[in-house]
This record gives structure tokens, C-alpha cells and sequence, in this order.
């Protein structure tokens, strides 16, 4: 028989390209043995979960509970992954591992219950607010999509998770109406998530300059001051503080905006760079009739801490009973 101590709660992070995984103790703000996998590796969610737990449970441990943060809509205890197309079952979970509970939240959900217990350290503030109340607040993450939630209240925490990344982009000149037709032509959404993630990354160098990179390739060569990934690059920025100002005029968040995901995380350098917040906060106030509201809110950066949404997820399952 298991003693208590040999009792944890697995917490997920199950992104669009890697899944990544801590165990948790009873009423313990941390994560233990985080892992990550590759997502292109598995055939299931099953699948990589059960290789987590046969690499990381010792002989006598057991898992009690699971709380996993997903890249796609929950519905009746059931997801779809937008990108990868996975399926997860609550029911199936439970059943085939032995969980007591399984929970299933949006990744964008985890992220903003993170916020909840993250130290402010863990933030950088790109553009200081008012900050006069705890909440409402915005979350936006650029990943392999693009996220975004809302904490509308700490006590007791209210998350709306949302789909906003699939709103429909829409063109402000020549250039990004060409961009459009350039989507079209390879029979993509025409959304926000494909002008601002890992993918847009790629296809706006694409569009740009008729080759085709990876993210990380035009990620790393810029920061090798290669001159066409750091157009690139600024494209990003500038539609970040476009879309960042679409969901602070869509939400009004007093207790401030803030951005996470894997492709701001591995963009952190050009975040200490004045000529890229300058791109930001130009596409930030380009709608000039509201610049007196957007001003008020604070706009931060999560930096030096790798695994946001596993924390949201944790702060998630010790709301459960």
C-alpha cells in the first residue's frame, strides 16, 4: 500500500509542438521532475503520458489526480488540439490510468491561473500602466498558435479561456492585404493565428523572400543580424502591439496585459531591444482615437520562468477537491 508521501498529481502542459509534464505534491507550489517530449515522437496524448509516468514514477509512487492544460477548446471534458489533432477524454483518462480526477483546461485558461501565484520577478514590464485593480486580466501567447485568455477575478479565480487566435486578420495596407492573398493561395485561415505564431513566422519569411525556414531558423538568424529574418522579426513585433491592443480594448484589463507563449519566450533578446519595442508600441497605439485608454494598462513580458502554464496548472488542481 502507498504511503502519502509516495501520493502526487501529475500536471500537463500540452502544446501544439511539445508536451511537457511535473508531478505535484499535496498543497506544494512546486514541480518535480519536469519533462519534455516532442510531440511529432507520439502518436497519442496516451501515449506520451504514459511514457512520462513510466519514466518518472518510482517504485510505490501512484498518481492521484491530473490536471492538463491543452492547445484547443474543452468541451464536455473532451478536447481536440487545433494543430495536432490529438483527442483527450476525461472519462478515458481516468479509466485507462486509474486517476481519481482528471481535469482538462485550455492552455490559455493554465496561464492566466499562473499568474496567481508567480512572483513579479518573474515579469518585465514593456510599457507601464495604472494598474489600480487586480483584475481584469489579459494574457496573449504566441506559440505554435495563438492564445489568449482573461482573469476576470482572483477571489475565487474566474478564467474565460477563448479562441480569439482564430479571429479573422484584418489588413491595414498593401503589404498585409498581399499577405492575405498569399494565405489563400496555400488554403490557410485567414486569422490572426497565422499572421502571429510559430507558423506565421515561417510563412511570413516566405512571403517576404520566396524561402521557406523553420521558426527557429529565423529566430536564430536574426539574432545573427541576418537583414531578412530581422524584417521578419519586426513584422512580428509590430503585430504583437496591434493584437496586444485588441485585447485590451476588447477587455479592459486594469490589473494589466501579459505575453507568454514559446515563440515570445524564444524571442526574449529582441524584448531588450529598443528598436523592437519601438515596433511594438507603434502597432500598439496605431489606433490613435483610443491611445488615451490603451495607455492606462500595463503591458508585461513573462521572462526566467520556462513553464508558466505548468504552474497555472498546478494553482488550477489545488482548487480542486
Amino acid at each position: 500500500m502507498s504511503k502519502k508521501n509516495d501520493t502526487y498529481s501529475v500536471v500537463g502542459d500540452i502544446g501544439g509542438t511539445n508536451s511537457r509534464f511535473a508531478l505535484v505534491k499535496k498543497e506544494c507550489n512546486r514541480l518535480f521532475r519536469i519533462k519534455v517530449y516532442k510531440n511529432k515522437e507520439f502518436r497519442s496524448f496516451y501515449e506520451v503520458l504514459a511514457r512520462y509516468l513510466s519514466e518518472t514514477l518510482k517504485p510505490g509512487e501512484r498518481i492521484e489526480k491530473g490536471v492538463f492544460a491543452v492547445a484547443g477548446p474543452v468541451l464536455k471534458d473532451e478536447v481536440k488540439l487545433t494543430n495536432i489533432g490529438w483527442k483527450i477524454s476525461c472519462s478515458y483518462l481516468k479509466k485507462k490510468f486509474g486517476f481519481s480526477k482528471t481535469l482538462l483546461v485550455n492552455d490559455l485558461y493554465a496561464l492566466a491561473g499562473s499568474s496567481l501565484i508567480v512572483k513579479r520577478k518573474y515579469f518585465r514590464v514593456l510599457k507601464p500602466g495604472a494598474r489600480k485593480k487586480p483584475c481584469p486580466r489579459a494574457f496573449i501567447a504566441p506559440g505554435t498558435g495563438l492564445g489568449e485568455s482573461v482573469l476576470v477575478s482572483v477571489a475565487p479565480p474566474i478564467i474565460l479561456p477563448t479562441e480569439g487566435g482564430h479571429i479573422f486578420f484584418a489588413p491595414k495596407d498593401q503589404e498585409e492585404f498581399d499577405y492575405i492573398q498569399f494565405l489563400k493561395s496555400k488554403n490557410e485561415e485567414l486569422s490572426w493565428e497565422k499572421a502571429l505564431s510559430g507558423i506565421a513566422l515561417s510563412y511570413w519569411y516566405e512571403f517576404f523572400w520566396k524561402e521557406v525556414l523553420k521558426p527557429e531558423e529565423i529566430t536564430q538568424n536574426a539574432l545573427n543580424g541576418d537583414e531578412k529574418a530581422l524584417k521578419v522579426i519586426k513584422k512580428f513585433f509590430n503585430l504583437l502591439g496591434r493584437k496586444t491592443s485588441q485585447v485590451a480594448l476588447m477587455t479592459l484589463p486594469a490589473g494589466g496585459i501579459y505575453i507568454s507563449g514559446g515563440v515570445a519566450q524564444a524571442m526574449r533578446e529582441f524584448f531588450s531591444k529598443r528598436e523592437f519595442i519601438q515596433e511594438f508600441i507603434e502597432g500598439y497605439f496605431l489606433n490613435k482615437k483610443m491611445s488615451s485608454i490603451l495607455d492606462k494598462f500595463e503591458i508585461s513580458l513573462f521572462i526566467d520562468y520556462p513553464y508558466p502554464v505548468l504552474l497555472g496548472a498546478l494553482a488550477i488542481l489545488h482548487t480542486q477537491k
